[in-house]
């Protein structure tokens, strides 16, 4: 009797355990690779008449190259994968996600897009909050996660989300411990 009520309160946990991480692995979409040139996105200047910029296919590639695949800007090696333009563009890319959004706003703050001017907005937005929970915007790009989606899973884990996360195991282990005892004690 003692222990079928342990295989009670276990059995749940247990499976909520293991059935969490493929629950949300069913979220991430499939992603398409890019088209072979990258749509221009077009952005006005704060403050002035009218004046307005659209940052075309090769100006996004020098970028891409220039800041996110430069180590001294983010450690994750973005080049091997073939779907790093999803960094900035929507999944179908025709439009920008909301780390693109606020990419093309920090521009219109600054001017033509060169690749000094998005080495600038890119500063300008890397410690900004990202679409993943827990991450700023860099500390999403440095773990290799899409910092405008909220379904992009860290490659590289966050070592503090990885102590919370054993913390929160640790618990789940402890708690079962004690109603074991607390069960199975001798009336």
């Amino acid at each position: 009797m003692n222990t079928s009520r342990f295989l009670l309160i276990a059995v749940p946990l247990l499976a909520m355990l293991l059935i969490m991480p493929s629950v949300s692995a069913a979220a991430t979409p499939t992603l398409s690779p890019p088209p072979s040139t990258l749509p221009g996105i077009t952005y006005y200047i704060e403050n002035s008449n009218g004046v307005h910029y659209t940052v075309v296919d090769s100006e996004w590639k020098s970028f891409f190259k220039d800041v996110i695949d430069n180590s001294s800007y983010v450690s994750y090696n973005w080049s091997s994968n073939l779907t790093q333009y999803l960094i900035v563009y929507d999944l179908s890319y025709k439009g920008m996600n909301q780390y693109g959004q606020a990419l093309i706003t920090a521009l219109t703050t600054i001017g033509f897009p060169s690749i000094a001017n998005m080495s600038k907005a890119f500063n300008i937005t890397q410690n900004k909050s990202s679409q993943i929970s827990g991450y700023s915007n860099i500390q999403a790009l440095d773990a290799g996660a899409f910092p405008g989606f909220s379904w992009s899973v860290p490659i590289k884990n966050n070592s503090s989300m990885d102590n919370i996360y054993f913390g929160i195991l640790g618990a789940i282990v402890a708690s079962i411990v004690v109603l074991y005892y607390v069960f199975n004690r001798k009336k």
